[in-house]
C-alpha cells in the first residue's frame, strides 16, 4: 500500500474554533486504544489532498508535536455549504489489534446490460470490515461484467471478500449493484398492457352483445 503521512500542530487550548479556521487550518484530534486525546489543527490544504488519497481505509503516519502515530481517519465534518473540512477524528491504531472501518468498492468492467440500454444502479459505495492493519486495502474490486440483464444484480456474497482476514457488518444478501429498465421503457410496456388489456375486454363485452 501506498504510505501516506501528515504532520499536524498540538492545539493551544486558549485558540478559538473560528480563529482556527480562519487560518486556514482544520481543528481535530488523535485517540486511540492506547493513546490519550491530542487536539490539534492541520493545514487544510494539505489535509484535503491526503484525505482524496488515502481515505479512511489507508494508514497514515501522523506526526504531531513529539509524537510519531500511524492512524486512521476516523470521522471528518465539513462545513454544509462550502464542504471545507471543519473537524477531523484520528485512530491510532496499535498493530496486532482488530479495527473497523470502511473499505471502498472500485467498480470494474463493463456491465453487457448497459450496452442494452439498461439503467446500473451502485446501491452501496462501501462496505464496513473489521480487520487486522496488516490486512487493509484501499478497495475491493466489483466486476460488473456479470450483469447481462434486467433484473441482475450483485450482493455482498458474490464479492470476493476474503472473510479469514475480514468480518463484514452487511449481509450476504444485501445488494450493491442493481440492473433495470430505463423508466421510459417501463411506462411504455405498462401502456401498452393496459392498451391490450382495454381491446380484450372490449373484445369480451362485443362477444356478449353478439350472444345476446
Amino acid at each position: 500500500m501506498t504510505a501516506f503521512a501528515i504532520s499536524a500542530d498540538i492545539r493551544d487550548v486558549n485558540q478559538k474554533t473560528s480563529e482556527i479556521r480562519s487560518s486556514r487550518r482544520v481543528p481535530g484530534v488523535v485517540y486511540g486504544k492506547t493513546q490519550e486525546p491530542v487536539s490539534l489543527t492541520l493545514d487544510s490544504s494539505d489535509f484535503l489532498r491526503l484525505h482524496r488519497k488515502a481515505g479512511e481505509s489507508n494508514i497514515i503516519n501522523l506526526k504531531v508535536g513529539k509524537l510519531d502515530l500511524e492512524v486512521l481517519v476516523h470521522q471528518t465534518q465539513k462545513h454544509p455549504v462550502s464542504w471545507e473540512f471543519t473537524h477531523v477524528d484520528f485512530y491510532a491504531i496499535t498493530r496486532g489489534e482488530k479495527l473497523t472501518t470502511n473499505i471502498h468498492f472500485n467498480f470494474i468492467g463493463e456491465a453487457p446490460a448497459a450496452k442494452e440500454g439498461m439503467i446500473i444502479q451502485e446501491i452501496m459505495k462501501e462496505i464496513e470490515v473489521s480487520c487486522l492493519p496488516r490486512d487493509l486495502v484501499d478497495h475491493f474490486d466489483v466486476d460488473l461484467s456479470v450483469i447481462a440483464a434486467e433484473g441482475d444484480s450483485i450482493k455482498v456474497g458474490d464479492i470476493k471478500i476474503d472473510s479469514e482476514k475480514y468480518e463484514i457488518s452487511a449481509n450476504e444478501d444485501d445488494t450493491v449493484v442493481t440492473c433495470s429498465a430505463p423508466r421510459a421503457a417501463v411506462e411504455e410496456e405498462e401502456t401498452v398492457e393496459a392498451e391490450e388489456g382495454e381491446e380484450g375486454e372490449a373484445s369480451e363485452e362485443s362477444s356478449s352483445d353478439t350472444e345476446a
